[in-house]
């Protein structure tokens, strides 16, 4: 569709994503437009374009000008027609291309007053989309975006591996036009999407520029353009690296199966990813939270089920293993579902069921500072600096956790909330 676009629009230059270089891939045969960022395909968009094959110039093009609502005039004259008018065809935004040694009012990607014809061959020359389509890839698209027009007998959508995504049997929603990415044969999902509905936490590093994603489980640390995976403290090589893509961190899909234990399926005519992964019923309330644990300046390594947990901003340590080793006696009380700690001149009774603890005989007025995972039970941190007297030291930085049993004072009172410890 020739028209004659009047330059009475404002030129925008929206933020791009973190992605860099677009670049717009046209096919006349089977209409359709599909969105590549530094390689990645992003989605595939369906547009109507010529009447006839000749009208909309096939080759290698750019994008030369923005505009926003655009005014319009019929190309055999009449009258002008203000951008956002319902008789104005071209819709809110305009991509025009220098096709032909034209510059950019001939020839443009735009969008349109009649949402039935796309997916038609309707147009004079130009190609039409969707308006809320338009609108979105137009914050997308700079002044120089390559746009090549082809007219072959391949399905753009075919070049993603998946159509849909499910996790649990229900299907997953994402951003518009930012679910599955395709990089060849490599498939990628933003991971917040899969991982925030079956309760991971997700924690950005600025400083690092690290993403972590933990759930009570495994702590699985990512840096975007890095292909070093750290889970749980054992650092892996993967075959690509995650990216960020608006704010988002999109990984490989065989990330979810080796660092974060999905299982993953597909039958071969399908073209829907299932994904199962168990959902953790804390709901990320309490994760994992490696650290590197010294007790009164040694080292103490615990086994790798009973890692140092978070919760909110206070560390939680599994009793046995720290108490046994810190000299202490540490039993179960099954008359009265009680975790039973005696340390020098310190004995502790903790219900599981949150009811008071008990010190020295004394009950408590506010409930016990305990939680149980797979049967193994944790402490605050800030509860044993209150109860027992010890002191800490934490390093963010290094992850390093150093605790001391050595009482510096009194606590002001045994049976005060416990401190917390900012982590």
């Amino acid at each position: 569709m020739i028209l004659t676009v009047l330059l009475l629009a404002l030129l925008l230059i929206f933020p791009q994503g973190a992605l860099a270089d677009p670049s717009i891939l046209i096919n006349k045969e089977t209409n359709q437009l599909a969105l590549f960022e530094n390689g990645y395909l992003l989605d595939v968009f369906q547009v109507a374009t010529g009447r006839e094959p000749q009208f909309t110039p096939e080759g290698n093009w750019r994008v030369v000008l923005k505009l926003v609502y655009p005014s319009w005039r019929h190309p055999d004259g009449g009258p002008l027609i203000p951008g956002g008018m319902p008789e104005n065809p071209l819709g809110p935004r305009w991509l025009g291309i220098n096709a032909l040694g034209t510059s950019g009012s001939d020839y443009g990607v735009h969008g349109n007053n009649a949402p039935d014809s796309i997916g038609s061959y309707v147009s004079l020359g130009c190609v039409r989309m969707k308006n809320e389509d338009i609108i979105w890839l137009y914050g997308r698209i700079p002044v120089g975006t390559e746009v090549d027009i082809i007219k072959e007998d391949r399905d753009l959508s075919e070049l993603k591996k998946y159509d849909r995504v499910t996790l649990n049997g229900l299907e997953v929603e994402f951003p518009p036009h930012l679910g599955l990415v395709q990089a060849g044969e490599i498939a990628y999902l933003p991971l917040s999407q899969v991982t925030s509905p079956l309760g991971y936490r997700q924690y950005w590093d600025d400083s690092a520029g690290a993403l972590l994603v933990s759930n009570i489980e495994r702590e699985v640390l990512l840096k975007p353009d890095s292909k070093a995976v750290t889970v749980n403290a054992r650092t892996y090589e993967a075959g690509e690296a995650p990216f960020q893509l608006d704010h988002m961190t999109f990984v490989p899909v065989y990330y979810l199966s080796e660092y974060f234990g999905f299982e993953l399926s597909s039958g071969e005519e399908s073209r829907t990813l299932a994904l199962k992964a168990p959902f953790d019923p804390s709901g990320g309330r309490v994760v994992r939270y490696n650290v590197a644990l010294q007790l009164d300046g040694k080292p103490l390594i615990l086994p790798e089920s009973l890692a140092v947990l978070s919760e909110d901003q206070n560390l939680l340590i599994p009793v046995r293993s720290f108490f046994t080793a810190a000299g202490a006696q540490v039993d179960w009380n099954n008359d009265t579902r009680s975790v039973e700690i005696i340390m020098n001149d310190t004995q502790v009774s903790i219900p599981v069921n949150g009811s008071p603890y008990i010190v020295n005989g004394i009950a408590a007025n506010i409930p016990a500072d305990i939680f149980i995972d797979n049967g193994a039970s944790y402490l605050s941190l800030g509860f044993m600096h209150s109860i027992f007297g010890f002191s800490s030291d934490f390093s963010e930085q290094s992850r390093t956790l150093k605790i001391s049993t050595a009482i510096k004072g009194q606590a002001d009172s045994p049976l005060l909330p416990p401190p917390q410890l900012s982590i």
